[in-house]
């Protein structure tokens, strides 16, 4: 290709990233509700737990909770714990609010399931919350872990992870926030507009930690400010 070739394609890919403005954020960043939140004194972090079980098979997934849909695949509970510890480790640090912590509600979602067998993810969060005398529930599912197969620079498959969030209250199980996360990484070749991502990974291909990194990130940057009352 010559200087000129060269010029039109820099110039081309210039064009497209300013005339995608936000909408290249949306392949990668949540997509939260607006509603407002109330004054909160105490949030039961639930964290995440497995869309499919590793017993189950690969499919679409329907959330318990919202009723969005994603692709999925087992997941063990040790990457949910993972991803749970960092996150409730970003939502804490110099938070005003009182947060139970994960242990503690696993341990009452544990009770609550097993002699209801019948409840929702939804309705167990709702008594979780009303339980610990808080106002408000967060929870979510990771839907999909895939590692990255290759090096930095020649990987053979990308990773790929799929995970929500949702702040809900302990009175009435309303949403009062919910965050979305659902990307594999692809070359900037093959999709000019995810710059993003690829400036984020340093033109390397990440490991789905690192992908995660960003969703993470991303929620904690979208939470809700709550004041205590």
């Amino acid at each position: 290709m010559g200087i000129v070739g060269r010029k039109l394609l820099i110039g081309c890919i210039l064009f497209l990233i300013v005339q995608s403005g936000s909408s290249c954020q949306l392949q990668q960043v949540p997509q939260e509700d607006k509603a407002v939140v109330p004054p909160l004194n105490t949030v039961v972090f639930v964290g995440f737990r497995p869309g499919l079980s590793p017993s189950q098979s690969p499919g679409l997934v329907r959330s318990a909770i919202s009723g969005a849909v994603f692709s999925a695949q087992p997941v063990s509970e040790s990457i949910t714990e993972g991803l749970s510890s960092l996150l409730f480790e970003k939502l804490t640090r110099d938070s005003r609010l009182n947060w139970v912590s994960p242990g503690e509600a696993a341990a009452a979602f544990s009770e609550l399931a097993s002699s209801n067998p019948t409840w929702t993810d939804r309705d167990i969060y709702v008594q979780i919350g009303k339980a610990l005398s808080a106002e408000a529930v967060l929870g979510g599912h990771v839907y999909r872990w895939r590692e990255r197969e290759g090096t930095d620079y020649a990987a053979s498959r990308p990773a790929s992870v799929a995970f929500d969030l949702y702040l809900m209250s302990a009175g009435d199980g309303m949403i009062w926030w919910k965050a979305r996360f659902d990307k594999s990484q692809i070359s900037l070749s093959e999709n000019l507009l995810d710059l993003k991502t690829f400036i984020k990974a340093k033109g390397r291909w990440m490991t789905a930690d690192e992908l995660a990194e960003i969703g993470l990130a991303e929620f904690v940057e979208t939470f809700p400010k709550g004041e205590k009352e």
